[in-house]
């Protein structure tokens, strides 16, 4: 588990509650309290446990967002790159195809 304390003593730790809303706020969806603790044990979301609560920060949440953001900018690009080949490798079948004819 990640020490949230090093992050600076001006950083407000989030409680679960506080931590979905501020995800909503920002994405417009509300985590579970049960995807927190999945992104909590990922190691996506930096996160403390203190008597079996969860703790985050602003900055923890941000940057998992942008970390998922940047890694479906990603994915996305490797979907059109694959859609671009598909399609380059249908277009010389057919052309194949009409050579034949």
């Amino acid at each position: 588990m990640d020490n949230l304390e090093n992050k600076g003593a001006a950083e407000v730790r989030l409680r679960a509650a506080q931590i979905q809303s501020r995800i909503a706020e920002l994405t417009g969806h509300k985590p579970s309290r049960t995807t927190l603790w999945r992104w909590h044990l990922e190691n996506r979301l930096e996160c403390s446990r203190i008597g079996g609560r969860i703790y985050s920060t602003d900055s923890a949440i941000r940057e998992m967002l942008l970390a998922d953001e940047q890694r479906n900018r990603a994915s996305a690009s490797q979907r059109g790159q694959l859609a671009t080949e598909r399609l380059e490798a249908q277009i010389a079948s057919d052309r194949l195809k009409a050579g034949r004819n």
